[in-house]
């Protein structure tokens, strides 16, 4: 099977998580699921999207987040094309991601789903 590739989350940077929570939820109604302190998943936002604010983790623009069925390919794709990693592939809860900067300067993420 061919390793496929799409967009399906966004994440936003955020100095205060709570706040933009509470900025999204007045402005447009959004509902959210935490997953911690400092992570914030949003519902109804016409795209997979959430709030990173833990500032360690956190990139310096909104991320965009491609979905791939195999992230080794994913990898090497990357780099092939010109891409560098700028973190390592790390577990979170329901999956594996790296990240990684692409030739014009946008950080970006890979990320496949763990069963």
């Amino acid at each position: 099977m061919p390793v496929t590739y799409q967009i399906d989350y966004l994440e936003f940077p955020s100095t205060d998580g709570l706040k933009t929570r509470r900025f999204f939820e007045e402005a447009f109604e959004w509902s959210f699921v935490s997953y911690g302190p400092t992570y914030h998943a949003i519902e109804a936002a016409g795209i997979d999207a959430g709030i990173q604010g833990d500032a360690a983790a956190a990139t310096d623009a909104p991320l965009p987040v491609v979905r791939t069925t195999d992230l080794e390919a994913a990898q090497r794709s990357v780099e092939l094309a010109g891409g560098v990693v700028t973190r390592p592939a790390f577990d979170f809860p329901g999956g594996r991601r790296f990240h990684f900067r692409e030739p014009g300067g946008c950080e970006m993420a890979v990320w496949v789903s763990v069963s």
